[in-house]
């Protein structure tokens, strides 16, 4: 689950008709949503406030293993729609699966959009800070900041420009961190010829200019598109040459309410590999709860049609909320990261993630750390 910052910047892109499945960096992004997921450790609760359409704030309190905890605070040219824990739309706080709606065209609300964020950890007093700004409909540049005042020298600063015409995305990028650049690129190909999914192509190319190394990888992806008639399918394949490293992997959701994963991965030097399977389970009473506002509809439709009125019911729009998403269960297998599993829901006016990871291959002590974290904001 995204937390509350994470939500809002997501949201600043659908806002401003930002694609960020057009990235090359995000190639993979379905197979890691659901074999990568970060399991919460400890019990940590984050509040947040929705003031203004443009300014929102959240705090983090971690209360186990240790006490700590941090303060951010994010503001947008763009007003964001967001809803509070209670009425947001559950799925969109998901880091899951799902076809891409369509977005809208860019229309600047100001000469240039912007987002700025930024937060302090307590009690080191680390800082991090993102500030995102739209040059045009097709290009955009994103600068990331990180500074830990207890180690002289750890100011780490990112840079991103981004441009984005829909047939092919192109980033690069650089990092004061031995002098990084990078350059990435995707490439999408069109429909198959059922009409029904998309290949796309990319590559990325990065120099470290203090060490004198560079790297290269590539990779390949089809997945299916959002307005077809098929279940939503993905599959990518990467491959970074110099390391010797390539990966496949596959998704594909079987049913509403179930998707599966699996990824294989292997050393072309060392011959070393891995193999990690997963699964998204999401709650079943999604889908009687659509039976039971169709029946509802139906009901005040017939009675609309026999007394000759117009009636507003609050039948329907107690049924309109329990059609959202409420719950979310992922589970994870892999022979190097092992076993972790999640589940993600609402409880009133509460978000929630609770998990656990694991190693089976350790039987003293097969439980590596359990998690709670809440969300609430207002």
């Amino acid at each position: 689950m995204y937390d509350f910052m994470e939500y809002c910047l997501r949201r600043y892109y659908r806002a401003s008709g930002w694609n960020e499945d057009n990235q090359y960096s995000n190639l993979c992004a379905w197979s890691r949503s659901m074999l990568d997921f970060t399991v919460p450790h400890g019990i940590s609760l984050v509040m947040s406030k929705l003031p203004s359409p443009v300014f929102k704030p959240s705090y983090t309190i971690d209360a186990l293993p240790s006490l700590n905890g941090s303060m951010g605070y994010l503001y947008t040219s763009r007003p964001l729609d967001v809803d509070t824990s209670a009425t947001v739309d559950f799925r969109e706080t998901l880091n899951s699966i799902r076809s891409s709606k369509p977005l809208a065209k860019y229309r600047p609300e100001n000469t240039q959009d912007y987002l700025v964020y930024g937060r302090m950890f307590l009690p080191g007093g680390n800082l991090e800070a993102v500030y995102a700004r739209r040059l045009s409909e097709t290009t955009q540049y994103i600068i990331t900041a990180f500074n830990d005042p207890r180690k002289l020298g750890s100011s780490l600063i990112g840079m991103q420009l981004q441009r984005d015409v829909g047939r092919h995305c192109t980033e690069f990028s650089y990092t004061t961190d031995d002098g990084l650049v990078g350059l990435r690129g995707l490439y999408n190909f069109g429909h198959d010829r059922f009409g029904n999914g998309q290949w796309s192509a990319g590559a990325e190319l990065y120099y470290g200019i203090l060490d004198k190394s560079g790297g290269f990888s590539t990779g390949l992806r089809y997945q299916t598109l959002p307005a077809s008639s098929v279940p939503p399918i993905s599959v990518t394949y990467t491959l970074n040459p110099i390391v010797g490293h390539m990966s496949t992997a596959y998704v594909a959701q079987v049913s509403d309410e179930l998707a599966l994963c699996s990824r294989f991965e292997f050393s072309i030097y060392s011959y070393e590999s891995d193999l990690a399977v997963g699964f998204e389970w999401r709650s079943a009473h999604n889908a009687m709860a659509k039976i039971k506002l169709a029946e509802d509809v139906k009901s005040v439709e017939q009675h609309a049609a026999e007394t000759g009125h117009i009636v507003v019911s609050d039948v329907i729009e107690e049924s309109d909320g329990v059609t959202r998403l409420e719950g979310l269960v992922k589970a994870r297998f892999g022979l190097a990261q092992g076993v972790a599993l999640m589940w993600e829901g609402r409880f009133k006016n509460l978000l929630f993630s609770l998990g656990i990871t694991g190693d089976l291959s350790n039987r003293t002590n097969p439980i590596r750390s359990v998690g709670l974290e809440l969300q609430y904001f207002a």
